[in-house]
């Protein structure tokens, strides 16, 4: 509704930022997200109230089967957190737990069928039965949420001898602080078992919150992920930089500006944006916009590369142990949750701004010599990974309970 006092809030904002900043703003009040009733609450609120539910499902035995079951939240292509869940899946078939899939709403899926066939196409054929619903979960042995979303539906159920949580990232982290930030948190605090991505969030999880905690690590896949083939070193340096720009924890921006610091002091590098679409943005330097990849082509690339930027402000992504296994120099920024991984003998870490990034950039493409040492090093760690001896300590742990 146009009002006299909403003419007055326009011109006050046109005459601070211009016309374009002050109908920005109005669009955000007319779309929900300035006004006193934003029309996006009522959905916010029933997606919060969701994810909890009263106690339900039998009463546990303590004679459940082995059999392992995963709750998830739906997914799309490209999510690295399903990619992981699903490669522990697979791996702890092969070890002879049996497995479970329930994927909870909201999905877009009308069958189970169709869910697994997606699960085959975006990411890998899987030995496990897949479900849609909470009341689809059967007695178990172990029961494991994924996320923040599945937490509370793990912790009501009464049928499982264990109720694990698959923690790969501080959730909390992905929101501003909020509703969701304060119920993402709040998982935490359920009395799940944590299998954690590392000893980092380990760590955190049991000293925040008092959680019992197992960390796992990172393996790879080496049939992708390898230096056979890899292109020797040219004059002109070639940068790999981690651009998923949708998941703002990636600090896309930091790093976008690090590397056109970078270009005012040198112009023989290359850019490789890879994991989203940077098109439309006037960068001073070479580039190729690669975006989102499926990951068998992601080898070549990274055997192209003498560097890969790779920024978290949460925990790690898979892409550095993945880089330093096809022979690339990694950079990090710098913190507990980066350090849990690869050494400062094995990578380059930089404070997490423009500035130190850059410094940092330019000191690993020109000391060629603390490069190589680094991506020998590095190479030797990532060689060693293991997604199925991960899988072992994750079948150990759950079996040990």
């Amino acid at each position: 509704m146009i009002t006299r006092s909403n003419l007055r809030k326009f011109m006050r904002h046109a005459r601070q930022g211009g016309v374009r900043h002050a109908a920005t703003i109005a669009l955000r009040y007319l779309s929900g997200g300035g006004g006193q009733t934003p029309t996006g609450m009522t959905d916010r609120v029933a997606r919060l109230n969701a994810v909890y539910c009263d106690p339900f499902g039998p009463e546990a035995t303590g004679e459940n089967s082995n059999l392992m079951q995963w709750v998830i939240p739906s997914f799309g292509f490209g999510s690295g957190g399903h990619m992981t869940i699903f490669r522990f899946i697979n791996n702890l078939a092969a070890l002879g737990h049996p497995q479970r899939v329930v994927i909870l709403p909201p999905h877009s899926f009308n069958t189970a069928e169709d869910a697994q066939r997606a699960i085959a196409e975006w990411y890998m054929p899987l030995n496990a039965t897949v479900v849609l619903g909470r009341e689809s979960i059967l007695p178990c042995h172990a029961l494991i949420a994924t996320g923040h979303q599945t937490a509370h539906t793990v912790a009501a159920y009464r049928g499982a001898t264990h109720r694990l949580y698959f923690v790969q990232d501080y959730e909390p982290y992905f929101f501003p602080v909020s509703s969701e930030s304060y119920m993402a948190e709040s998982t935490y605090r359920l009395g799940l078992i944590g299998v954690t991505a590392g000893d980092w969030l380990a760590e955190k999880l049991a000293k925040d919150f008092g959680m019992k905690t197992h960390a796992i690590s990172f393996g790879v896949n080496h049939e992708i992920y390898h230096p056979k083939g890899r292109k020797s070193e040219g004059a002109q340096k070639v940068i790999l930089f981690y651009a998923r720009h949708v998941t703002q924890r990636r600090l896309v921006e930091l790093g976008l500006a690090a590397l056109m610091r970078l270009a005012q002091r040198r112009s023989d590098f290359k850019v490789l944006f890879v994991g989203g679409d940077m098109s439309g943005i006037d960068m001073p330097f070479e580039y190729e916009l690669l975006g989102e990849m499926p990951e068998a082509q992601l080898g070549d690339v990274f055997r192209r590369s003498d560097l890969g930027v790779v920024l978290s402000g949460t925990n790690l992504s898979l892409m550095p142990l993945e880089l330093a296994a096809c022979q690339c120099a990694v950079l990090m920024n710098d913190g507990p949750n980066a350090r849990w991984l690869l050494t400062e003998d094995e990578a380059f870490f930089a404070a997490a701004d423009p500035a130190s990034l850059s410094q940092e950039m330019e000191h690993a493409l020109s000391d060629t010599v603390a490069r190589k040492a680094r991506v020998q090093a590095a190479l030797a760690r990532a060689q060693s990974a293991d997604w199925m001896e991960q899988a072992k300590s994750m079948a150990r742990f759950t079996s040990g309970l």
